[in-house]
């Protein structure tokens, strides 16, 4: 779900392209090679996963493409049109890829310049999963929904994000300890980290039976504007919480990241020491840092039963969200490094 629209004029062309068994990078590389430019110049917006059919749409600037030199601004209409058509042909020839449809922007797409995700996934074999009659499974995954509606879930990072046995972690943490590397592995391998952390801070929270509650001195997040503050007493603001309206926020760390005060604080500290990692650690690796939403809540979410034995599931994830984790909430799959949370 985009966070705006392409205008139909600009310098850079937007490519939305349905592909299936290639990632985000995949694509990238692909594009790359077919129009002749540099795999840096290609913007997205965020990373999807191979194993699936999925939809995404990717930038590139007009005055590059193609092996052409100068700015675009240089380009009559007529030529515009002649890369369009090219860059249609060429993409044909590609495999596992789709041209869905083109368009222009005044700017390249980066990471983060979307609303969100919306899924749509068929489980089959439910019986398999979850052992039990029809009408007991049929129950179950509407009763797990109704919780994911009004209650959230957690928002977890998927294993995805640490990489096949935890590798993309692993060489996060042996680079904070000197280890050389391209940038965008360093930044790969410094998310698994953030995300360790963050992951580990809610099972703290879990653990103390706070997952559900606010603590003392919180930074929470207003779910209406995204706007971040401070809560000194917790109990002054419990109903908003439990309306839905605001939701405490865990650490990313980095150079930019807002702390909490007092318990909060205290509780992010643990997660810190459970890694064996510090906040200038963090900024000392040159990563920014953010707040992440504990909970997410899936107010769309709906199930569709082609079958007794299969299910649909549709809904929408916001940025940074994982469909993996949302359905590890539904049914009983062992997903997340932080699985039994």
């Amino acid at each position: 779900m985009p966070a705006y629209e392409p205008s139909g004029t600009g310098d850079f062309l937007y490519l939305t392209i349905r592909r299936a068994s290639l990632n985000t990078r995949d694509v990238v590389q692909s594009l790359s090679t077919a129009l002749e430019v540099q795999d840096s110049l290609v913007g997205f917006a965020g990373l999807k996963d191979k194993h699936a059919i999925t939809t995404q749409t990717f930038s590139l600037p007009l005055a590059k493409l193609l092996g052409a030199e100068g700015t675009s601004s240089e380009f009559s209409t007529s030529e515009f049109s002649t890369i369009e058509r090219e860059v249609r042909q060429r993409l044909e020839d590609v495999p596992d890829l789709t041209l869905l449809s083109l368009n222009r922007h005044q700017n390249s797409l980066k990471r983060g310049h979307l609303k969100g995700n919306a899924f749509s996934i068929l489980v089959r074999d439910l019986r398999f999963l979850q052992p039990g009659t029809d009408a007991e499974l049929q129950s179950e995954l509407h009763g797990a929904a109704q919780r994911l509606i009004q209650d959230g879930m957690l928002n977890l990072f998927g294993s995805q994000r640490f990489g096949k046995e935890g590798s993309t972690l692993q060489q996060g943490l042996s680079y904070m300890q000197g280890k050389k590397t391209r940038k965008w592995l360093l930044d790969l391998g410094m998310s698994a980290v953030q995300s360790y952390v963050f992951n580990h801070y809610l099972r703290i929270r879990y653990e103390r039976g706070d997952l559900h509650n606010l603590v003392d001195g919180d930074l929470a997040v207003k779910s209406d504007s995204g706007g971040l503050f401070k809560v000194p007493e917790a109990s002054a603001e419990m109903d908003r919480f439990k309306a839905g309206e605001i939701c405490y926020t865990g650490p990313m760390f980095g150079r930019k990241m807002r702390s909490p005060e007092g318990p909060s604080r205290a509780l992010e500290q643990a997660a810190l020491d459970y890694a064996g990692k510090t906040e200038e650690d963090f900024k000392a690796m040159k990563v920014s840092g953010a707040r992440r939403a504990a909970l997410v809540f899936l107010h769309d979410l709906k199930l569709e039963w082609p079958d007794q034995d299969s299910v649909w599931l549709h809904f929408s994830l916001p940025a940074g969200a994982y469909a993996t984790v949302a359905m590890s909430h539904l049914i009983h799959l062992e997903e997340n490094s932080e699985r039994d949370i």
